[in-house]
């Protein structure tokens, strides 16, 4: 059964070990103290920093979308715990001598002894941010060295590599912009090609096709009437007959008067009649030269109209023959031109597409001239703007050494009364009626001290 104990009785046990008390007190206090007071001294210094984003014109740029301070944030602290950033601190500073040979060491105990933090946005102006820089470490002409070279160097890498990337970005278009051209010129050859070889036969012709094809039907209409008015003069020239005033007319005429007297006669007077006999010989005559004046008449102007009037058909014929193979033609050229049209329209599409592009590429090309320009013209000014610049701290900022006594103070006062109390309860020592009941035999009588503590 565990025993209580009261606060006269913990005081008390506590004035026995007052002594064992003080000295593992005193001993703790003295080596707490101790490496306290030989602890390093930490300086810190710091710089703050105005990141001013790099603006451009916009008639060169849109706009870009607002950055939120977390993402900034992000950025920046990584970019300024970067290895190259914090390897070029390093080495110019000689940040720590004993780390010369180990680098990533040095690197990864700089970047524990670096914070970076956000202090806000300027009030006025463009959107902007203010960052400190802030550096620990025990040398006070390193720590502010460092902390001043960090933000500097961070913005020469920074516009280092923008500078890389304008450069990068203008050669780049302006490669694609030469090879758009290349594939733009042969686009426009073969649309080009394409047109003079199909020229008559594009939508854009149909109008004058049309125009033509009915030109050639009222060619061929008219032909078609020439023809048949050659056909029909010349039915009336074979069925005409010699006039009654001509040559030909009066011939027969004066035959056909003989033959009429002479049938007049024959009914008369018989065949063997002188006069009969001598109409027969002039009717004879006369019909002969009736017919000589009849084949005169068709040799000199019934075969010369009919020959005249074969060649007019014979023409007309030719010359419908050649307006149908134009009409053919014509209305061939109609009937292609919508799939010619389409694989216009294709070409064009492709050509307009690629010209369109072409002009894109030309116009970020050029703007990415310009935004060379300009970053070169602005330097390094236009990304970064120091507000405070580093200086070397005159007192350490730690460690808290009034605090760590403090707490080495409590420490061995704590530790002074457990060894007290551990000494009490490993004691068995018999001082009263309660330590002689934990002896398991009854306590009859208990005699009080009389007379002084101490003796003589």
């Amino acid at each position: 059964m565990e025993r209580t104990y009261t606060v006269q009785e913990l005081l008390a046990a506590l004035k026995r070990r007052r002594w064992l008390a003080l000295a593992v007190g005193a001993a703790a206090f003295a080596v707490a103290a101790t490496v306290v007071l030989l602890l390093p001294s930490e300086y810190r210094s710091e710089s703050m920093v105005q990141v001013e984003p790099h603006r451009l014109a916009p008639e060169y740029f849109p706009a870009n979308p607002v950055i939120g301070f977390d993402d900034r944030m992000r950025t920046l602290k990584h970019g300024i715990l970067a290895r190259p950033v914090l390897e070029r601190v390093i080495r110019e500073t000689n940040f720590y001598p004993k780390l010369a040979d180990d680098m990533d060491e040095a690197v990864a105990r700089l970047r524990k002894h670096v914070e970076v933090r956000l202090e806000g946005e300027v009030p006025a102006g463009p959107p902007a941010l203010l960052f400190v820089v802030e550096v620990r470490g025990r040398d006070r002409d390193k720590v502010a060295k460092a902390a001043a070279l960090l933000p500097r160097y961070y913005a020469e890498m920074t516009f280092q590599v923008l500078a890389d990337q304008s450069r990068s970005l203008h050669r780049t278009l302006e490669q694609q912009a030469g090879e758009m051209a290349r594939q733009l010129t042969a686009q426009e050859a073969k649309l080009l090609a394409f047109k003079a070889a199909h020229a008559a036969e594009l939508p854009e012709s149909n109008e004058a096709n049309m125009r033509a094809a009915a030109r050639t039907e009222s060619q061929i209409e008219q032909r078609l009437a020439n023809l048949a008015d050659a056909q029909r003069r010349r039915l009336a020239v074979l069925a005409s007959i010699p006039e009654a005033e001509s040559d030909t007319g009066r011939a027969q005429i004066a035959a056909e008067d003989v033959r009429r007297k002479l049938e007049t006669s024959r009914a008369s007077y018989g065949e063997q009649n002188p006069e009969v006999r001598r109409l027969e010989r002039q009717y004879q005559e006369a019909r002969q030269r009736g017919d000589q004046e009849v084949g005169r008449y068709h040799r000199d102007r019934v075969e010369a109209q009919i020959a005249r009037i074969e060649g007019e058909i014979v023409e007309n014929r030719a010359a419908l023959e050649q307006l149908r193979i134009e009409q053919a033609r014509f209305q061939a050229r109609l009937d292609v031109a919508p799939r010619w049209g389409a694989e216009l329209a294709n070409l064009s599409r492709d050509y307009d597409a690629l010209k369109a592009k072409y002009t894109t590429t030309v116009g970020k090309a050029a703007d990415a001239d310009a935004a060379q320009n300009l970053l070169q013209a602005d330097g390094m000014s236009s990304l970064f703007r120091m507000i405070q610049p580093a200086v070397s701290p005159e007192r350490p900022a730690g460690p808290a050494r009034l605090i760590l006594l403090l707490l080495a103070l409590f420490g061995s006062t704590a530790l002074g009364l457990v060894a007290a109390g551990a000494a009490e309860l490993l004691d068995s020592s018999v001082r009263g009626p309660e330590d002689a009941g934990a002896l398991g035999v009854p306590v009859l009588a208990s005699i009080p001290r009389i007379g002084p503590r101490k003796s003589a």
